[in-house]
């Protein structure tokens, strides 16, 4: 197996694993059983847990923001739509917002994986502000109405998943997108 393979698989079974049980709920061994490799083999790619945990954090920011694309390449109701889509997405695998998980922990995560979290924070809210821009809102209301709609998913999918009902996120976005001036038909 090459060297980028086995990192990319190790960051791939991490962040699963990140997002099912949180960064301080699994270990090296953890994820050594789940690549099948050893956890010196997992040391020679990221020494430390916490370089492990930035790299992942930055990966996630990088693949997520690529995916949203241009937040102006196409109507402000669309582009959120796409946005709820993502977070819709992994909870119906079963799984957490990255970051999100990780920013509930963030008192006890080292300060290079909490420094990526906050990017991954800050990214959001820069390219839903300029959607919501283009939807004719000042931006002290399109930074107010970014902030609340990144809060609303995330706090709607822990809501889902502590609850067992993927019902309430789809009625949070719902209200959400209401709240921020898009109606829910497409």
């Amino acid at each position: 197996m090459e060297v980028n393979s086995t990192k990319k698989e190790l960051l791939d079974a991490a962040s699963l694993l990140v997002q099912t049980r949180g960064y301080n709920g699994f270990s090296f061994h953890d994820l050594a059983a789940a690549v099948g490799i050893t956890t010196a083999s997992i040391h020679y790619h990221f020494p430390t847990k916490a370089k492990l945990g930035q790299q992942l954090a930055k990966r996630y920011t990088a693949e997520f923001m690529a995916a949203l694309g241009d937040p102006k390449a196409s109507p402000p109701s669309q582009r959120l739509r796409h946005y709820v889509g993502f977070f819709r997405a992994a909870l119906s695998e079963g799984r957490m917002c990255l970051c999100g998980m990780i920013g509930a922990e963030v008192d006890g995560v080292p300060a290079e994986v909490s420094a990526e979290v906050r990017e991954f924070f800050r990214a959001n809210e820069l390219w839903l502000m300029r959607v919501f821009e283009g939807a004719g809102a000042h931006t002290a209301t399109a930074r107010g109405k970014a902030r609340l709609f990144i809060s609303a998913l995330e706090g709607a999918m822990l809501i889902a998943r502590a609850s067992g009902d993927t019902g309430s996120f789809d009625d949070v976005t719902k209200t959400a997108l209401a709240i921020c001036g898009i109606s829910g038909r497409r």
